[in-house]
């Protein structure tokens, strides 16, 4: 019985290598990309989120009381802005509101079985954003 040998020839070179060369550089570019945005402040362009919350609880058919409960973002609040159902209830906003006020929108129009209650916080710095989103 004879055994045959493939005879390997010195032309033929391995693939990984050269795979494993690529890969190494590819990482070594992405961490030094992280690095550099973090030494370099890129990352500070994100927008500070504010934490404030706001609760509301139906009274009767007509009237929902809302809660400013506070937070850590609570001293920055300049102003409060209620919508129900889409339409603003009142247009003036509630200012610089103390943590643990109570206040009452009694609506012309009465509620339906599902409203949905958005409160809009303005901070000193200009910025809004959300900070009750639900349904009474």
């Amino acid at each position: 019985m004879k055994i045959e040998t493939k005879d390997i020839r010195k032309d033929e070179d391995a693939v990984s290598p050269v795979i494993g060369t690529i890969l190494m550089v590819a990482i070594t570019v992405i961490l030094a990309s992280i690095v550099g945005s973090m030494a370099f402040g890129m990352s500070s362009n994100l927008p500070q989120m504010q934490i404030v919350v706001v609760t509301a609880e139906r009274l009767n058919s007509t009237a929902i009381d809302f809660t400013y409960v506070g937070g850590p973002g609570a001293d920055f609040v300049q102003h409060l802005n209620v919508t129900v159902g889409g339409n603003p209830v009142d247009t003036t906003p509630v200012s610089q509101p103390a943590v643990g006020s109570v206040w009452t929108y009694n609506l012309d129009t009465g509620l339906s079985d599902r409203n949905h209650v958005i409160v809009a916080a303005t901070f000193g710095d200009g910025s809004a954003q959300v900070v009750l989103d639900t349904f009474v």
